[in-house]
């Protein structure tokens, strides 16, 4: 998709349906105590077949919110409708930890700010229910990994968010490891760590 999301209450993409797909299948043999969504539709349509078959009420947090892109939230990424636009929104992207977009935008620090009191939620669930599933968004999703791992702001917004991409946290030894969502028929793959941005 090439418009800048945000906060914009879209549904998913096709793509979208099709990686909710091999989501599911991938959780399928899980057992899951818990389901933190945002409040946005993409991520509710993401976890609603999980919730449906494991019969787990979604919890829907407005702090899972993506980050706030205020006045550029619906402007294509690739046409800008001015030049202006197209510089203050590069600016941004040069540096998405301090930088806040006019209209009411967030920067990382700010998202961080809002995220951070959820994270001892999330652990406090594990603790004391069993394995929980958080489905975020790109930018909240990066300052959840910082807070579980202690990375500073730089290495946070390092770490890549692609949505073919699950991060499993163990709380007892702190650890992060991925898994490449592929689908239903694919060799699951689990790695150390979390992938960074090229």
């Amino acid at each position: 998709m090439d418009l800048i999301q945000g906060q914009q209450d879209r549904p998913l993409s096709p793509l979208g349906f099709k990686q909710r797909k091999n989501l599911f299948f991938l959780l399928q043999s899980v057992t899951l105590a818990r389901i933190f969504t945002s409040t946005l539709q993409r991520t509710i349509q993401t976890a609603l077949p999980i919730s449906e078959e494991k019969k787990l009420p979604l919890e829907g947090m407005a702090a899972l919110d993506e980050a706030k892109l205020g006045i550029f939230e619906g402007e294509s990424k690739v046409s800008f409708s001015d030049d202006a636009s197209k510089k203050m929104y590069q600016a941004f992207l040069n540096d998405e930890i301090n930088v806040i977009l006019p209209g009411g935008g967030e920067n990382l620090k700010m998202v961080d700010t809002r995220i951070a009191p959820s994270v001892a939620v999330f652990l406090d669930a594990v603790e004391s229910s069993g394995h929980t599933l958080v489905v975020g968004h790109r930018n909240v999703n990066k300052m959840i990994i910082r807070n579980l791992l202690g990375l500073s702001f730089a290495q946070g917004y390092r770490v890549e968010h692609e949505h073919n991409v699950l991060y499993v946290y163990t709380p007892k030894t702190q650890q992060i490891f991925s898994i490449e969502i592929g689908n239903p028929c694919a060799l699951i793959e689990i790695e150390p760590g979390y992938k960074e941005i090229d």
